[in-house]
């Protein structure tokens, strides 16, 4: 029984010690132990902001708002988001080649066909990319925008026999440009054939627009980007 309370007693009073060996430790270090302790989340809190601030981070923000507008039009509209394009055979645009285009939102309805780009960009990196006369939305559009044009009238550039039958039929399809606008304005450019506009006017604006499709055109056109929609 002795041995029992003694070893019961040895225990405590080693868990005791230990208890004051870690008060008497972080009385002397309590500096050196906060910083230890705080550090880790000041780095995360760090990481956190630098994705905020990233131009992916912007461009999701950007898109989210842009699908939650486009949510505002009616259901003889088809919405498509992330859109994925590639023709049979490369064509020349702008003294290059083009066979494929990534499109951010692409908007079927009785007021036409839409290829809508999204940018979230801040005023310097606008002032950035226009100074430097870079690559801008207006180039982006444009090219994601005729390829889209071409995918959707490719009888037109077929055989003797597909040209023959699209002359017929003139059912040519014309595809309407659209810079959403969700942070910074861009400079207007005159004879980029765009409309640029805030993301929260653009399913107003796609309704505004005179009805040019019948209920059928309308879904024959949208059943040829069903499966074009990347994951």
């Amino acid at each position: 029984m002795k041995k029992k309370i003694y070893r019961l007693l040895k225990k405590e009073y080693s868990n005791l010690q230990s208890s004051n060996n870690r008060y008497t430790y972080l009385k002397s270090n309590k500096n050196d132990e906060i910083k230890n302790r705080v550090q880790p989340l000041c780095e995360n809190l760090d990481n956190l902001e630098k994705i905020k601030n990233s131009k992916e981070y912007k461009g999701v923000v950007g898109e989210q708002e842009v699908i939650k507008n486009l949510k505002d039009l009616p259901d003889s509209y088809f919405c498509f988001n992330n859109v994925f394009l590639e023709l049979e055979r490369y064509i020349s645009f702008n003294n290059s080649k083009l066979k494929s285009a990534q499109i951010d939102h692409l908007v079927v309805g009785p007021t036409g066909v839409y290829v809508i780009e999204t940018k979230n960009w801040s005023p310097e990196y606008v002032q950035k990319v226009f100074s430097e006369n870079s690559y801008t939305p207006y180039d982006q559009i444009q090219r994601s925008s005729y390829l889209t044009y071409k995918y959707l009238n490719s009888l037109k550039y077929g055989n003797t026999f597909q040209k023959t039958y699209f002359n017929y039929s003139k059912n040519e399809i014309k595809v309407k440009s659209i810079i959403a606008i969700n942070g910074a304005d861009i400079p207007y450019v005159k004879g980029r054939h765009a409309y640029v506009v805030r993301t929260n006017e653009l399913s107003s604006y796609i309704q505004k627009g005179s009805q040019i499709f019948s209920f059928e055109e309308v879904h024959e056109i949208a059943e040829k980007f069903i499966h074009r929609v990347s994951n």
